[in-house]
């Protein structure tokens, strides 16, 4: 019975460790799709966003940063998530946000 115990709970540490995972990050091989200098994020080398302005919460006692993105064409939609994901993963304790350009 004490090994079924032990093995339960080296099975749970396992499930919950990997479930722990940070799935809004990219991995390493799509981050090397990305780059960005200056203010200008790129995808494949084809610039998609920019940095617009960065946001300093206060709210309850709790602060919260956010970083704000913008795409630079309407052609975007494809890569909204990447553009997010690619922001998050430089700055993984930020808030992000996009502001895609859309046709109407």
């Amino acid at each position: 019975m004490r090994n079924f115990s032990i093995l339960t709970l080296c099975l749970s540490s396992i499930l919950f460790t990997q479930c722990a995972m940070d799935k809004s990050l990219l991995s390493k091989p799509e981050l090397t799709e990305w780059s960005n200098r200056n203010d200008t994020l790129f995808f494949k080398k084809n610039p998609v966003a920019v940095f617009t302005h960065y946001e300093v919460e206060l709210y309850k006692g709790s602060v919260t940063k956010e970083i704000c993105l913008e795409a630079l064409t309407i052609d975007t939609s494809d890569v909204e998530a990447g553009i997010i994901k690619y922001a998050h993963t430089l700055h993984p304790n930020d808030k992000v946000q996009f502001k895609p350009k859309y046709k109407f």
